[in-house]
Order: C-alpha cells, then sequence, then structure tokens
C-alpha cells in the first residue's frame, strides 16, 4: 500500500472515530435507537463524498473513460442526499423530535432515492463505453477497409500490362474512399465491411487477370456501387 492510499485509509477511519464520538458526547437525551441511526447516517455521508478520495476520479488505463461520463451524476446525487440527509436530521432531532420509526422512513426513501441517482450514474457510464465501442468500430473498419486498398494497388504495381482503364477506376475508388469519414451506422459499418471484402476478391483475382476479366470487372461496378451509397451515410 502506497503512502497516499495510506494516509487516505488514515482519514477515513480517522473521520469517522471523530463523527462517532462527536455523537456519543453530545448525544442529550437522544435514544439509543436514534443515536446509532444517526451515526450509521452520517458515516453513509462521510463516505460518499470522501470515496473518490480513495478512488482516483480517472482510471487513465481506462480507455473508454467510462467513470468520467459518471462523475457530474454522482456527485449531485451524493451531494443532494448529504445535503437532505443532514437537514432531515436536525430537522428530527433539534427542531423537532420525531419517533424513531418516522425517522427511519424518511432515511430509507433518501437512500432509495439515492439509489436510484447512482443506478442513473450507471447507467451514464455505460453509456460512454457503449459509445466507444461503436467509435473504435468504426474507425476499425475504415482502417482495414484502407489496408485492403492499398493491398491491392501494391498488388497493380507489381503486375504489368494491366489494362489502363481498370486501374484508373482502382485509383479513383481509392482516392474516393479516402474521405470516407467514421459514420455512427451500423448501416455504414456493413457497408464499409462489404466494399473491403470486395476488394480483397479483386485482389485475389486481379493475379490471372485474362482469365478472371470479367469477374473482376462485376466486382469492381459492385465496389463502386457499395461506395456510393457509403457517401451518402454521414458522419454524426
Amino acid at each position: 500500500m502506497n503512502t497516499r492510499k495510506l494516509l487516505s485509509w488514515v482519514a477515513l477511519l480517522g473521520g469517522e472515530a471523530i463523527i462517532v464520538a462527536a455523537f456519543v458526547l453530545f448525544r442529550g437525551n437522544l435514544a439509543d435507537n436514534v443515536l446509532v441511526l444517526n451515526i450509521v447516517v452520517s458515516s453513509l455521508i462521510f463516505g460518499f463524498l470522501f470515496v473518490d478520495i480513495l478512488i482516483p476520479w480517472v482510471d487513465l488505463s481506462d480507455k473508454t473513460q467510462k467513470r468520467v461520463g459518471s462523475l457530474g451524476l454522482r456527485w449531485f446525487f451524493s451531494w443532494l442526499y448529504a445535503l437532505a440527509a443532514i437537514a432531515l436530521m436536525l430537522l428530527a432531532n433539534v427542531a423537532f423530535a420525531w419517533v424513531f420509526t418516522l425517522q427511519l422512513i424518511l432515511h430509507s426513501i433518501l437512500i432509495f432515492m439515492l439509489t436510484l441517482g447512482f443506478v442513473a450514474s450507471f447507467a451514464a457510464s455505460d453509456k460512454v463505453k457503449e459509445v466507444y465501442g461503436h467509435e473504435i468500430m468504426q474507425r476499425s473498419a475504415i482502417e482495414e477497409l484502407k489496408n485492403a486498398m492499398r493491398d491491392l494497388k501494391n498488388k497493380l504495381n507489381e503486375l504489368p500490362g494491366l489494362p489502363d482503364s481498370f486501374v484508373r477506376r482502382v485509383e479513383t475508388l481509392d482516392e474516393g474512399l479516402r474521405y470516407i469519414a467514421p459514420a455512427n451506422s451500423v448501416e455504414a459499418y456493413e457497408l464499409e465491411h462489404a466494399i473491403t471484402q470486395i476488394v480483397r476478391d479483386i485482389s485475389y483475382a486481379v493475379t490471372d487477370y485474362a482469365l478472371n476479366e470479367e469477374a473482376i470487372d462485376a466486382y469492381l461496378r459492385k465496389a463502386e456501387s457499395t461506395y456510393q451509397n457509403r457517401k451518402s451515410i454521414y458522419s454524426n
């Protein structure tokens, strides 16, 4: 355990000891069950507001940074709960003398609301992770397509005597594919994957162009048509 974590735990345990000692020393006329309830609630408040000191807000090893997406919500609901719980304890034990059962029910309601808030923050965290996954998928599909086109062009350079019209069509297709940007769409990903497979088919067939000329032409027309469909899907 490093020094920072050790000091954090010392501070956490020290804060908890202060909370317990303060309630015990200044309990006044509080009943035992109310005293315990106040100590438990105060400890929860202290723990919620202290937890991010023990656990770093941002994990640099997590490329999704999913915790960042939930920080605002989690802190909002933690502070809202803390203020509401403190206000409830003051009203129940200072301004009024509410019975233990009523206090327990009200604190349970606040805990329930806090739980719903945490559920919302976890949903936000999962959404950040989902978006990151989509972005990675989109970038990988385009990179895969560009790699397939690069392999095809390298193969064309190694094969003399190919028709100029065919080479120009491949270069035109390659030029257009360079300007494709990632789009947040499953359809875009499927079209990119389809073009990649067609380009690989051409790359395989072009080694014997004379024999596979008709198939290559059909492949190329299909690639051009699929590219036009993909070009109509804009990034968002």
